[in-house]
């Protein structure tokens, strides 16, 4: 059961030099739920992502987690407090081995040190990256990428993950193996706040979910009240 707020948004305002994107967004995300934010190319989803993990910093509004404000801070500091992103398109070290770029996921620990219980979990909730351990990454599927992306995101042992977009460009049945994973990673009490452009299958794993137009929320609620939302169903679902 979801509980109290571990990450705030608070009228967030961002963008990129003169091209404002983000106008007052408003969110939260509960300890242990999973939230998705659902909006056309553009509106604002990566955007918000990068202002969380402190890779933008906001130029208004302020940003919570886990009680203390995180604004402002660097993307180190917010990864070491518990926050680990899955970044758009993969974003794997391809001239570094499978093992190397999980162990780079743990540098960010508050510990600084690298677990070998860390790396076990990870091989047994993917065990194709145990098959390639000493691979270059770049030499990976994929679908391989993505399992890679993700196990480096839990070497740091994180509370919440940001995941921007797991799906892109995967085929259908590789797709369902994220889903799946997304789940388990939920069961185990992991927060996460999903970017996704497969919106009926965020929708089915989501606590509850944010629209986003042109920078602004203009939709919230439980997932599953939005799926029966006629503009949700005909802007994002196809129905």
């Amino acid at each position: 059961m979801a509980g109290t707020p571990l990450l705030r948004l608070s009228d967030i305002h961002a963008g990129y030099g003169a091209a404002s994107v983000l106008f007052g967004i408003d969110l939260e995300v509960r300890d242990g739920e999973v939230v998705c934010l659902l909006g056309r190319n553009g509106a604002g989803k990566s955007t918000t992502i990068k202002t969380i993990s402190g890779l933008l910093p906001p130029s208004k509004g302020a940003i919570t987690f886990a009680g203390e404000e995180i604004t402002g801070r660097s993307p180190m500091d917010i990864v070491g407090r518990g926050i680990a992103v899955v970044p758009e398109g993969r974003r794997v070290f391809p001239s570094l081995t499978v093992q190397e770029n999980l162990t780079i996921g743990a540098y960010a620990r508050r510990s600084g040190i690298v677990p070998k219980v860390a790396l076990e979990e990870i091989h047994e909730l993917f065990p194709r990256l145990a098959e390639r351990r000493n691979q270059m990454a770049g030499t990976l599927s994929g679908g391989e990428q993505q399992m890679l992306a993700m196990g480096r995101a839990m070497m740091a042992r994180p509370r919440m993950l940001l995941m921007d977009e797991p799906s892109m460009g995967l085929a259908p049945l590789l797709i369902d193996q994220v889903f799946e994973t997304i789940n388990y990673l939920a069961r185990q009490g992991i927060t996460i706040l999903l970017i996704e452009q497969n919106a009926a299958a965020a929708l089915d794993i989501a606590d509850r979910a944010y629209v986003i137009e042109r920078g602004r929320v203009v939709l919230s609620g439980d997932a599953a009240d939005l799926q029966e939302s006629e503009e949700v169903r005909s802007t994002y679902l196809g129905v």
